[in-house]
């Protein structure tokens, strides 16, 4: 099982650039969040599931908390793959740069 983990990011940067060439050729614009660290994490972590517009569409009504919320019903109900020592980088990004206020 520890042989897999380092696959992992590997794994999900090869989505994620699949996923930008495929949104391209559809002519959809990507979406480029704010450069500030933990950016490449929450990318890599949102973006397996759902586009990244949501961060930008649902800043205006999400808080620290609210984003808290969201990360660990993504990680319970949706079985995101987030390590647990992740959670607390993504939550700072989106809690600093798309939150109500930001």
């Amino acid at each position: 099982m520890k042989r897999i983990r380092p696959v992992i990011p590997a794994v999900l940067t090869l989505i994620l650039a699949s996923a930008a060439a495929f949104a391209a050729a559809a002519g959809e614009e990507t979406i480029t969040l704010a450069d500030a660290p933990g950016r490449e994490l929450t990318v890599a972590s949102c973006a397996v599931c759902h586009s990244l517009d949501y961060l930008p569409m649902n800043a205006a009504v999400m808080n620290r908390a609210a984003w808290e919320k969201s990360i660990h019903k993504m990680i319970d109900k949706f079985g995101a793959p987030i390590d647990a020592a992740n959670i607390p980088v993504i939550l700072d990004y989106l809690a600093l740069h798309y939150s109500a206020g930001s």
